[in-house]
């Protein structure tokens, strides 16, 4: 009898013994309703329940009341869809200009992975289809099972939903390699070599602008500034230092989410600019009105996470993600690749608690499951300071040697400065429901009466969380289930098929810590033959990802 069976049946024989457990989380599979080999979600509608524990007390359901945004693919991106520019760092361009070498020496100089031929050729024949050749959409992007396709777009992001359900995005054009969307128009966009679009209350977008299309002819030497704007106002963030040209470089800058204090008559936002030596600094953007388009700005570099520290370009760039009421500012650097550390070049996950402070330092994700060095991608935080993202599951030597698999993580970080007395209480009940700490989603999804439904996946990536506690997400899927409940299980005895695909996770109305049985791990080491994912979703490190600065 092989260890994994014999496992497999005490695992069974454990759980019968056992009081039914309840799991945390209700999987629910979002149906696209566009065409895709692989399904990702990538955001989730605001919204609250009457219960400040959300849904833990509230029965959501199937999370019906919160709209899933998703997109699907069929390659790799050449480069992001998303992001500013190539690979995220490529402010000189010099990377994607030399074509396949180009995508090589990428990964060879700034990942370090013993694979980089094939990491390389998968994404050089997407961005040579984009290019040169067909330009067959690749990115088709839809609100639960609605397509969302702009009016002459062919590869469509999601990055965010506004408060009523509406789209925040990007999409590329013949003739534009990025244009903004959302419910916020401005006529301004229109004038401007591509724009993009992160973030939006319903009145206000955020988002950046290039000078130059990206497209054709045009495809290289373009920078970007951040930007908000409003139906009838738009406003260009200045430059944080250096010029917008200087020699080789090209300035950039972003704003990926915003607050408005009221109260204080400040509006905070979150991104990144453009610093002396053209570095792409995790940078606070602080207006000093509550109306965004008529304030003053200035900008706050996020110390500790910035390119340059100590003479040294340590990490190759730092974005800061996502703000929330309470100002918790998070976001990621990403390690330069010629300062790994714990044998990789990661993309650490930071926190700063409070936009407001005076001095602004940023602390990185550590204990628990977040180990010394790991790497990850940020999703989102709620107004509970409820974290999302995805995290490295195994700590092998990246550097020479393969890419680290990930798992979807929740963080209930707790208290910060600018928490609100009144949600005090609320804030300490929901953390305690995850027993004060960190998790892998799996260990949350297990048991129960949804344990042979929740089974049948695993949650890669976390990309949003809303107030109610809902997540949007994008799981590997076995039909039928896993061989067993445990982390490395085997899809058909390593013969089955898998696939890509978006869900949400829905707290489970009455779970709290108790219901939290933590999966096992197989003795056995899992080796997926089958259909497997393609490029999917255990080994993308650039769809979602942040990394700047080239170094040789």
């Amino acid at each position: 009898m092989s260890s994994k069976l014999q496992l497999t049946t005490l695992a069974v024989l454990v759980s019968a013994a056992l009081p039914a457990q309840a799991a945390l989380y209700k999987v629910v599979e979002v149906a696209p309703g566009v065409s895709g080999n692989e399904v990702y979600g990538t955001a989730i509608q605001p919204g609250a329940t009457t219960d400040p524990k959300g849904c833990f007390v509230d029965d959501c359901a199937d999370g019906a009341s919160y709209k899933l945004a998703g997109e699907t693919r069929n390659r790799p991106d050449g480069f992001s869809y998303r992001e500013e520019v190539p690979f995220a760092m490529d402010n000189s361009f010099a990377y994607i200009e030399d074509d396949y070498d180009g995508f090589e020496d990428y990964c060879f100089y700034q990942l370090g992975y013993a694979t980089c031929e094939y990491w390389a050729s998968d994404r050089w024949s997407s961005w040579y289809n984009e290019t040169y050749s067909s330009n067959t959409p690749n990115s088709l992007a839809f609100i639960e099972g609605s397509a969302e396709k702009p009016s002459g777009a062919i590869n469509t992001v999601i990055n965010s939903l506004d408060p009523s359900g509406q789209p925040v995005g990007n999409f590329s054009t013949s003739s534009k390699r990025n244009e903004a969307f959302s419910a916020v128009t401005n006529s301004t966009l229109t004038s401007k070599a591509q724009s993009r679009a992160w973030a939006s209350d319903g009145t206000y977008t955020v988002g950046s602008t290039s000078s130059k299309s990206g497209i054709g002819g045009e495809r290289y030497y373009y920078s970007s500034a951040p930007a908000i704007w409003s139906g009838s106002d738009f406003v260009s963030i200045p430059r944080a230092g250096g010029y917008e040209v200087d020699g080789d470089y090209f300035a950039q800058g972003s704003m990926r989410d915003f607050y408005i204090d009221s109260a204080g008559g400040k509006t905070y936002g979150v991104g990144y600019n453009n610093y002396s030596d053209q570095h792409m600094n995790a940078t606070i953007f602080i207006g000093n009105s509550a109306t965004p388009t008529s304030a003053t700005w200035r900008s706050a570099l996020i110390y500790n996470a910035q390119v340059d520290i100590s003479g040294d370009n340590i990490n190759s760039n730092s974005v800061a993600t996502n703000i929330n009421k309470n100002l918790v500012v998070v976001g990621q650097a990403k390690r330069s690749g010629g300062f790994p550390q714990n044998g990789a070049a990661s993309n650490r996950l930071f926190i700063v608690p409070d936009a407001s402070a005076s001095s602004i330092n940023a602390s990185f994700f550590y204990g628990g499951i977040f180990f010394d060095g790991a790497g990850g991608e940020m999703g989102g935080i709620n107004n509970f300071n409820e974290i999302v993202g995805r995290i490295d599951s195994e700590n092998h030597r990246e550097y020479d040697g393969k890419q680290r698999r990930q798992r979807a993580f929740i963080y209930p970080y707790g208290m910060t400065p600018k928490t609100d007395s009144s949600e005090e209480s609320a804030i300490t009940a929901r953390r305690a429901i995850f027993k004060n700490k960190a998790w892998l989603l799996d260990d949350l999804t297990n048991g129960g009466s949804e344990s042979s439904n929740n089974n049948q996946y695993r949650i890669y990536d976390a990309s949003d969380i809303n107030d109610a506690g809902v997540i949007s997400a994008t799981a590997v899927k076995c039909s039928g289930g896993y061989d067993s409940t445990s982390h490395n299980a085997y899809c058909g005895d390593g013969n089955g098929t898998e696939k890509v695909v978006a869900v949400k996770l829905v707290p489970i109305a009455g779970s709290d810590a108790s219901a939290i049985e933590p999966r096992s791990y197989d003795s056995t080491a899992t080796e997926r033959k089958g259909a497997g994912l393609g490029f999917g979703a255990l080994t993308i490190l650039g769809l979602f990802g942040f990394m700047r600065k080239r170094i040789k």
